[in-house]
């Protein structure tokens, strides 16, 4: 009788029932079900992401690239064979784990911005859970064996693994979107609206425009919420420029150099199309059409702009500059060595006008809720993303600073091209 009641050992398990390393049961329960659809959701984060790391250098998009397939390896293991040393394997997820804790705290060993440490944005958040509830739930399967016996498909276990999917597709599709990944398209329109660093950003308002640049000439500003601070100073003209001393000069001449090698890499329209960029303002005087690269958003990276601006939207439109837009809650960015780096946000008014239809700008800020609906959008405001243009481009250094909201020679008509 004591032999007929006695519960299994776990040597047992492997061999009756459980799928181990030497058994033939390969069905996996509800249990692996839901590790492996983590293991997925992850995997897509990684992926998603891998380009923006490449641009930083060919280290940082090597190691999203293998961390995405080696979690797609594991999320395949535990559906076709669950056994015992695929939770191990399943474990190294700690590694990428620390290197997201340590890129987080001290910054990565390697790279153009080595031992810099980077903000905790949603999307790596959401991936580091991920990671972490895999390595918990692999541990407690390791330490229980009886865990490893795949548990029946009851109406209960169905519904519990549904919901698990659709909350990882759910938090994973939304740390790709534009509200959680910091994406901001520009508007008609845009200047420095805030001080940075410090600086007295009312001394713009000492300066007289001329009323002759092709910038003047094409209108008024088309984003007054933009170049109008809180309290009230108009900073549109030439931006007083801080003197730097010797090594401040020296970095920013290096993150400059940086800045500018990405005009001959997207010279045209279509060649950062092809690159991942894509429109999210027409062209609008003063301050070009944007194209946003959405997955760039996340860290200041001199040679990375997560916008690129351009003379016109045709592909074979030409690059006139660039445009960092960074999510960063908080305040600004640390961005280019010394003080003249004037961020701004796009936030008066409830925001910009965005396109229900496309997504891209079709009005500034002074639009009104009513009217922004009234012609096919919605108002955006983005509290946690700061924009800056660099005028680096050869042949399109302004003459109101290389940091200047606006290039006073870019001309134009608005919804056309900078030569209309």
């Amino acid at each position: 009788m004591d032999t007929l009641t006695r519960d299994p050992e776990p040597a047992d398990l492997g061999s009756v029932h459980a799928p181990d390393d030497t058994g033939t049961h390969a069905a996996a329960g509800p249990l692996q079900v839901e590790l492996a659809v983590m293991s997925f959701g992850a995997a897509v984060i990684h992926a998603a992401f891998a380009p923006a790391h490449f641009a930083e250098s060919w280290s940082h998009g090597a190691f999203f690239v293998a961390a995405a397939w080696f979690q797609v390896l594991v999320g395949m293991l535990l559906l076709l064979r669950p056994r015992r040393w695929v939770y191990r394997f399943a474990l190294a997820n700690v590694v990428v784990i620390g290197a997201w804790v340590l890129s987080r705290t001290v910054g990565a060993p390697f790279g153009p911005d080595a031992w810099s440490s980077e903000p905790v944005g949603f999307p790596d958040v959401v991936a580091t859970a991920l990671e972490a509830c895999i390595v918990a739930g692999s541990l407690a399967v390791l330490a229980r064996p009886i865990l490893r016996i795949p548990a029946r498909w009851t109406g209960a276990a169905i519904a519990g693994v549904a919901g698990l999917a659709l909350v990882v597709a759910g938090t994973t599709t939304a740390s790709l979107t534009p509200r959680y990944a910091g994406e901001h398209t520009h508007g008609n329109g845009e200047a420095a609206a805030h001080v940075h660093d410090g600086g007295d950003a009312s001394v713009t308002a000492g300066f007289v425009l001329t009323g002759q640049t092709p910038c003047e000439k094409s209108g008024p500003p088309a984003s007054e919420g933009s170049i109008n601070d809180a309290e009230g100073h108009n900073h549109r003209g030439p931006v007083p420029q801080v003197a730097l001393d010797e090594p401040t000069r020296a970095l920013l001449e290096q993150q400059q150099a940086l800045a500018r090698s990405v005009a001959s890499k997207y010279p045209t329209v279509a060649d950062a199309e092809a690159a991942g960029y894509v429109q999210s303002t027409p062209f609008v005087p003063c301050i070009g059409a944007h194209y946003t690269n959405v997955s760039l958003v996340f860290a200041f990276d001199p040679s990375a702009p997560s916008e690129l601006l351009f003379d016109g939207t045709r592909p074979d439109s030409k690059i006139i500059g660039l445009s960092y837009l960074v999510y960063h809650p908080g305040g600004p960015p640390e961005g280019f060595a010394g003080p003249n780096d004037h961020w701004h946000q796009h936030n008066a008014n409830g925001g910009l006008c965005m396109s229900n239809a496309t997504g891209i700008v079709i009005g500034a800020e002074q639009l009104s809720a009513e009217q922004c609906a009234a012609i096919g959008g919605h108002k955006q405001p983005l509290p946690d993303v700061w924009m800056l243009h660099d005028w680096v481009v050869p042949g399109w250094e302004c003459s109101w600073g290389v940091f200047a909201p606006e290039c006073p020679e870019l001309g134009g008509t608005a919804g056309r091209d900078a030569w209309s």
